[in-house]
């Protein structure tokens, strides 16, 4: 026979204090831990569909697209998607190029944040293990893990790690700072595969040239990527010029050009079939022997221009750069009001030639002088310091112009420029001089692409800076004391507090 359950006993079981505190506290248990993962799992929803909602916590913004980007971002109107080279956990978690301390992270975030803005913009993690086809279809661009491709289907543009981030040692303290160029690389890269038309500025070689893209140019032709120049590169004896050059370049050349090339470049500057302006540009050295150069000095006379044997110096020492142990020959070099308006401060020729110009004007075309020296500069050939020397203004870089078009917007140009080392890293890339400045609004001038968007900055962010000043003894007293023995120690005794008057409920 069953034993009836005694319900007055339950009933007192039930309404003891220790009863309804411990049923209470397992129900708000159960209840906060539930609400906790739903708020997570919302919060990880919305995050991943509004990357924005996750706050930049660090301290240079890196996480942050810059006004610029985003204003790029918002005006894109074609189909355009961000191919980030790599496994998409790797990417996020920080294990690509770790070893060198680079938050890679941010190329994933600033990416997703692109797409946020406009939903024209794709990101896509191509996994070259996974995909190796989508590797093979683009084997001319290299890709490989952290390298970032934005593509269109006008043409497409790929990010080398490079171009992303830089690592430059302090000369003083021997320490490697790291700096973030993703947000500037980013919002170049996809105005330029969205742009209907690229200026291209095409490298000639065969003829022994002393600047070349493979050797020595770098920095320009970096400093042309990051500002939506195409650089391409043809042999003037066998290839012919590009048919979208903008500009030919012919970087110091050594050796004299036949007919059939002068005949092409002639082509090229003459044609009026171009539905923009063109120029031919062309670098001199002190030391180039142009007797050994008939054809090409006949072709640059014809324009009225004149490159000159024998280096520049300067016998005003308050106009030449001290830090080159004041050689005459690295002067203070002044950019003429003639084609440019700005204001270039520290412009530097460093042994740089003459360019005589022929004329000012001749029939349709007119000739001016873009760089010249102060009136205290002398020429000489033997390169050794005078003492009383006949100094005059001198041109460094000369201009000859033929408008093509009635309106005055179209323009064939011949450039000869005598700062051939201007455009060494040396003097491009450091930012106390003010080359980079003028070489690049004079290469904008040339070919009309002074729109603002054409050549955002790309800014660098040191990303190594500290928050906290302190010594390594402090971090580890802080790190090791504090966060791995004061604060477990402090949660355990009010856990076992707790659980003592929880017990005496």
């Amino acid at each position: 026979m069953s034993k009836k359950p005694n319900l007055s006993a339950v009933k007192t079981a039930v309404h003891k204090e220790k009863f309804k505190h411990g049923s209470l506290a397992v129900v708000f248990t159960v209840v906060f831990i539930a609400v906790i993962i739903v708020i997570n799992v919302l919060v990880s929803a919305l995050t991943t569909r509004f990357p924005s909602m996750n706050f930049d916590l660090t301290k240079e913004g890196l996480n942050t697209l810059s006004d610029e980007a985003t204003d790029v971002a918002k005006e894109i109107v074609n189909e355009t998607t961000i191919y980030i080279i790599g496994s998409e956990d790797a990417i996020r978690g920080d294990e690509v190029y770790s070893n060198y301390s680079l938050k890679y992270s941010q190329v994933a975030n600033l990416a997703d944040r692109l797409h946020e803005l406009n939903d024209k913009i794709k990101v896509e993690f191509i996994d070259p293990d996974l995909n190796p086809q989508f590797i093979s279809d683009y084997a001319g661009d290299s890709l490989t893990t952290g390298k970032v491709m934005v593509k269109t289907d006008k043409r497409h543009k790929t990010l080398a790690v490079t171009d992303l981030f830089s690592i430059q040692q302090d000369s003083s303290t021997g320490q490697y700072n790291y700096y973030s160029k993703v947000d500037g690389a980013l919002a170049n890269a996809l105005y330029l595969v969205n742009l209907d038309t690229v200026p291209v500025v095409a490298f000639a070689t065969g003829h022994n040239e002393m600047l070349t893209v493979s050797d020595n140019l770098s920095t320009f032709t970096g400093m042309l990527n990051d500002n939506n120049f195409e650089v391409k590169e043809f042999n003037m004896l066998t290839d012919e010029i590009p048919e979208d050059a903008s500009i030919v370049v012919l970087g110091t050349p050594t050796t004299d050009y036949t007919s059939e090339e002068l005949s092409k470049l002639e082509a090229y500057l003459g044609d009026e079939k171009m539905a923009s302006s063109r120029t031919l540009y062309v670098t001199a050295y002190p030391t180039q022997s142009w007797a050994d150069m008939p054809n090409l000095k006949s072709f640059l006379a014809e324009w009225g221009l004149e490159p000159q044997t024998g280096v520049l110096f300067e016998s005003d020492m308050n106009n030449v750069l001290t830090t080159q142990d004041a050689s005459p020959a690295y002067l203070f070099a002044n950019v003429t009001d003639k084609v440019l308006s700005g204001t270039y401060d520290n412009v530097i020729a460093a042994a740089a030639a003459p360019v005589k110009r022929l004329f000012t004007a001749n029939n349709d075309i007119s000739t001016y002088s873009i760089l010249e020296t102060s009136d205290t500069a002398y020429l000489t050939t033997t390169q050794e310091v005078e003492e009383n020397p006949n100094t005059d203004t001198y041109t460094i870089t000369g201009l000859a112009q033929r408008y093509m078009d009635n309106q005055g917007k179209i323009c064939a140009n011949v450039v000869v420029d005598g700062n051939s080392m201007g455009y060494l890293s040396t003097f491009l890339g450091n930012s106390t001089f003010g080359n980079k400045d003028y070489t690049l609004d004079f290469i904008k001038n040339l070919t009309g692409t002074t729109d603002t968007r054409v050549g955002l900055v790309v800014n660098q962010t040191q990303t190594n800076t500290l928050d906290i000043s302190a010594s390594s003894a402090v971090i580890q007293t802080i790190g090791l004391g504090l966060f791995t023995i004061v604060v477990p120690v402090a949660v355990l005794v009010i856990g076992l507090v707790i659980f003592l008057r929880r017990r005496h409920l």
